[in-house]
């Protein structure tokens, strides 16, 4: 149980840090038209990958709901269900935002404090 918790914290981390600011040399060559419509390409291609990867990440939780029998570990679950849609929903339309940020930010916070509740009850493993 806490291995699936894991799995999917270890899961969104990525998805999260990807949305950082790309490194770019100081020493930059100017954008020409051609660069900047290749680099939008890229990153609505990356953000629409993100998108489908965290609709199964969303999968996974509905399974870990299915499992559970605390309550409130369940409504935690079902919450994360709920803010991982609006995340994908974003994904898929490229917005990675801060408000995407912050939604995926969420649902990590969500997943480690179901985990927490979980522990607490011995329900590790």
């Amino acid at each position: 149980m806490t291995k699936l918790f894991f799995y999917l914290l270890c899961a969104v981390l990525p998805v999260h840090h990807s949305f950082g600011e790309p490194d770019t040399p100081k020493s930059a060559p100017p954008a020409t038209a051609q660069s900047i419509a290749d680099k939008l390409k890229t990153h609505d291609l990356g953000a629409k990958k993100l998108g489908a990867e965290q609709d199964d990440l969303s999968a996974d939780v509905q399974d870990l709901y299915e499992e559970q029998t605390d309550v409130e570990v369940k409504k935690l679950l079902r919450q994360v269900e709920e803010i991982m849609a609006d995340a994908t929903d974003r994904l898929e339309t490229s917005k990675t935002d801060g408000a995407t940020i912050a939604i995926q930010t969420e649902v990590i916070e969500k997943i480690f404090e179901a985990a927490k509740k979980k522990e607490q009850q011995g329900g590790g493993g």
